[in-house]
């Protein structure tokens, strides 16, 4: 199981202190260890140079050891002492002959626990030497009481990392629990639920509001993608119904009878009904994707091509009082194949004659828009049931938002409704 990002941020914080701690300690103890050295070297080099020209004159062998004055006896400074005999030499610091020359070394009394820093230097010309000895203990106290203070200082250093995780791993929790609050609302939600969600309480930063809006607007392009997907059912029901009726028709009448003109009569419908089939479906298709550069050519809409449309849909008025014209004020330019717009101006043809009982429907083309004006019964009074009423229409939004036209249906002011296709692009529609 993958660990969560207050413990995450636990770990990090912890590993970061730890290291920080000690690089601190190790650095103080490197420091103060070469410093003890350092102070060693040089004290006993500047006593190397006093006592090698105070008995650079003297006969060295009755000299056996001396104490060399600094500061005074005292037992914080105490006197550097000089062993020019083997014998006179401490047991503690070895043999003089083992003794390195001019490099300092650390020696330890294990009786009284005193610390001395030893060097031999070589006098004169020839073999004597004298080692020098420096009582180091009063420093190795100044260096545990450092020590000591060093260690109250870690003890504090880490009382304040401990508060400051504290502090991280609240505005860790600050930070994470809107998350939390997140996944536990998208994990309580339905599967089917595509409706959009609320930012979580207590949010405070802006990548939880962008992570939202992103989410928010993917579930609105799965939810379009759905409902695109219910409506090519609903829009494939209606639409091909009819076509598949008079295919069914066409077929048993053409079992009841062999006469020629009859058969090629059937044939007609057969061929009327599997043209208007292919071109809905291609019409669904290309609802689904991005349009061509070759789909989106402009091109003009002459009054014979709309005069086509509406006799391919004039049969839905034979047993209604009902006329219906074109009128061509200007030539309107569309930009979408021929099979979508077919669909789309037949969608409002057929609309407008199914809700039309008498009067007239009145296709008006213009260079910025194209309507369907009917004396129908408008918004408010279905006084005739038509199956699948809207369905339609809806088909006519989805194509006009496809290629980037805008589509209005309004009640006139006597009677019917007026549907209007606007053909500027950047003008926006009025939904159903």
């Amino acid at each position: 199981m993958k660990p969560s990002a207050k413990q995450l941020t636990f770990l990090y914080f912890s590993i970061v202190a730890l290291a920080i701690i000690a690089i601190h300690a190790s650095v103080f103890i490197s420091t103060a260890e070469n410093m003890e050295l350092l102070y060693a070297e040089n004290r006993l080099g500047k006593i190397s140079e006093y006592v090698l020209d105070a008995v650079e004159k003297k006969a060295i062998e009755p000299l056996g050891s001396q104490t060399i004055q600094t500061q005074g006896q005292a037992e914080f400074d105490p006197f550097i002492a000089a062993y020019f005999e083997p014998d006179s030499l401490p047991s503690e610091f070895g043999k003089m002959a083992d003794i390195p020359t001019g490099v300092p070394y650390e020696v330890v009394n294990s009786e009284t626990g005193k610390t001395y820093f030893v060097t031999k230097e070589k006098l004169g010309s020839g073999n004597e030497h004298v080692v020098l000895a420096l009582d180091n203990s009063f420093y190795e106290l100044t260096e545990e009481q450092l020590l000591d203070a060093h260690f109250r200082q870690i003890v504090i250093s880490v009382l304040l990392v401990l508060v400051s995780l504290f502090v991280v791993l609240k505005i860790s929790e600050r930070l994470t629990k809107p998350v939390t609050r997140l996944i536990s609302n998208l994990s309580s939600r339905p599967p089917e639920s595509l409706e959009p969600i609320s930012v979580p309480k207590g949010t405070l930063t802006k990548e939880v509001h962008q992570l939202v809006e992103s989410f928010n607007d993917f579930q609105k392009r799965i939810k379009t993608l759905v409902e695109r997907e219910r409506s090519f059912n609903r829009y494939a029901s209606h639409e091909l119904r009819t076509p598949l009726m008079v295919m069914k028709g066409a077929i048993t009448l053409l079992g009841e009878s062999n006469e020629e003109k009859f058969v090629e009569k059937q044939r007609v419908r057969l061929e009327r009904a599997t043209e208007e089939m292919n071109e809905f479906v291609q019409t669904l298709l290309s609802l689904t994707k991005i349009p061509s550069e070759v789909d989106v050519v402009p091109r003009q809409v002459s009054d014979q091509e709309v005069q086509d449309i509406v006799n391919t849909h004039l049969h839905l008025l034979s047993a209604k009082p009902v006329r219906c014209e074109v009128k061509s004020l200007h030539t309107p330019e569309i930009r979408m194949p021929d099979p979508a717009f077919r669909i789309l101006l037949g969608n409002l043809l057929k609309n407008a004659f199914a809700h039309t009982q008498k009067g007239s429907v009145t296709v008006e083309l213009d260079s910025d828009h194209i309507s369907v004006i009917d004396s129908g019964t408008g918004f408010n009074k279905k006084e005739y049931e038509y199956e699948g009423y809207g369905l339609g229409l809806l088909l006519v939004k989805d194509i006009c938002r496809q290629f980037g036209y805008s589509f209005t249906l309004v009640e006139n002011v006597t009677k019917g409704c007026t549907a209007t296709i606007t053909l500027d692009a950047n003008s926006a529609g009025v939904p159903l």
